[in-house]
């Protein structure tokens, strides 16, 4: 995650930005290509079994016109790996999107079974073209600017997991995983959201294995579309911690360092050091760094523990001791019952949906309606899950975000309109118009709604969990 300069005119002083860059696109390009035949194959299988054979030139033009997009938008893939930075879509990205995603709301608000099956066959053929293009594209590019040596390939590959350090003349420095450790991950999950829509559209298994197959891949895309970097500020005693993200998963937190006087490493007694926190220690509080960035493999052969490599490099910007202790239970309890309790959450919320989603019936038919609350539900559950977090965890840090300005909407906002657009304002025309016929018509989309809703809140809870830095006072 590239945060900008306070400064415009500081240097790079030691440390390299996108080491692993070109690695990092290999995975990628795999994912993509991936995701893009699959697709590719099941549409015009679809198409196919459908017999109209005088769409086959308009399925040609699409596919060229997705490939070049694909080809164009590599760059910007590219370039984020180069700076090991958050994918941000950029405004024509967005606009297209938005557009995309209209025509097929608007092709499948009044048409026929047939019809609707054949129109999101086509409507898919184009993000097919897109993911094959950029993959294609990315394996080219790393191939050909190719210029490190054998050798340090391998020594990139091996230490993927080697944080990155780099080192400005502010005296401001930034830790985040590199870009081969993360890169992958984040695009990655941006193939698991695309597969889970494609999925509930797509796959003709019954309604309730393709509901509960899609907000899965869904939420875990979701979820998993964030980068992390922590921007240490010498001079000011700040540590800013931030993690990127989709539609509220994303979180900033600025941690005055001047009343800390330690880093300390907590292990659990019963654990025998298998479970271990890091926490800013001082005389009145304490303060537990996530865990989404203390958690790191650690090298057992050579004795090297790479966990530590966060920890130092705060101790040595900021002049703390470092402290090693072991508790028991009890004496972890200011950790172990807000994670817990998130744990516990964050499962329940799943077995309910999943609950809902089997044993309820749902709606049999591609609609519209569905479409949108899908969006909805990936709009609105983040905001949700940071709510319930803070009730059973009321000691987690909130974030330090700046909200939208008051003449935009944030993402939960839309997401609420969608919800109630789904659920009420598309139903089936019926002369008799009563309460009692609008709700049994309402009824299995609004347990599809539920289930899904009831799923993305548990998976982001127990990612919230992972990345929320917890205080506590002495």
């Amino acid at each position: 995650m590239q945060v900008l300069p306070s400064h415009s005119q500081r240097q790079l002083v030691s440390g390299k930005v996108g080491w692993g860059w070109r690695q990092a696109t290999y995975p990628i390009s795999a994912n993509f290509i991936f995701a893009g035949f699959l697709i590719l194959m099941l549409a015009i299988a679809q198409l196919v079994r459908l017999g109209d054979a005088s769409i086959l030139v308009l399925v040609g033009v699409i596919l060229i016109v997705g490939f070049v997009v694909g080809l164009y938008t590599a760059k910007s893939v590219v370039e984020v790996c180069r700076q090991n930075s958050d994918y941000l879509f950029s405004q024509p990205q967005l606009i297209g999107m938005t557009a995309y995603w209209l025509v097929l709301i608007a092709g499948l608000s009044n048409s026929s079974e047939t019809f609707a099956k054949l129109f999101i066959s086509m409507w898919w053929i184009l993000p097919a073209a897109i993911f094959t293009g950029m993959a294609s594209s990315l394996a080219w590019r790393s191939g050909k600017s190719k210029t490190a040596s054998e050798k340090q390939l391998i020594i990139e590959a091996v230490n993927a997991d080697i944080l990155n350090v780099i080192t400005y003349s502010d005296q401001t420095v930034l830790v985040s995983p590199s870009a081969l450790g993360q890169q992958p991950r984040q695009f990655n999950s941006l193939v698991l959201i695309v597969l889970g829509f494609f999925f509930w559209t797509m796959l003709d298994f019954s309604s309730n294995l393709k509901a509960i197959a899609a907000i899965a891949l869904t939420t875990s895309g979701l979820t998993g579309f964030f980068t992390w970097q922590a921007q240490l500020r010498s001079p000011e005693k700040v540590l800013h911690l931030k993690f990127s993200g989709l539609w509220g998963i994303g979180a900033e937190y600025a941690i005055d360092l001047r009343p800390f006087s330690s880093l300390s490493v907590v292990k659990l007694q019963e654990a025998s050091g298998e479970l271990s926190w890091m926490q800013l220690s001082g005389n009145n509080s304490d303060i537990t760094i996530p865990l989404a960035m203390t958690i790191v493999p650690s090298s057992t052969k050579e004795g090297t523990n790479q966990n530590d490599q966060l920890g130092q490099t705060i101790r040595d910007q900021f002049h703390l001791a470092k402290q090693e202790s072991e508790r028991d239970s009890l004496g972890m309890a200011n950790v172990l019952l807000p994670q817990g309790a998130g744990i516990l959450a964050g499962t329940a919320f799943i077995m309910l949906g999943g609950l809902l989603l089997f044993i309820f019936p749902l709606p049999t038919n591609l609609s519209a309606e569905s479409m949108i609350s899908w969006l909805g539900v990936c709009l609105v559950s983040p905001a949700i899950a940071r709510f319930f977090l803070q009730l059973v965890a009321p000691n987690s840090l909130q974030s330090d975000r700046l909200s939208y300005i008051k003449n935009h909407l944030q993402p939960w906002e839309i997401g609420t309109a969608l919800l109630l657009i789904s659920a009420f304002l598309f139903r089936q025309p019926t002369q008799n118009i009563n309460s009692l016929v609008t709700f049994n018509q309402s009824l299995p989309l609004l347990t599809l709604i539920c289930g899904w809703l009831s799923i993305s809140i548990g998976v982001c809870l127990l990612s919230f969990v992972r990345r929320t830095p917890l205080w506590s006072t002495n």
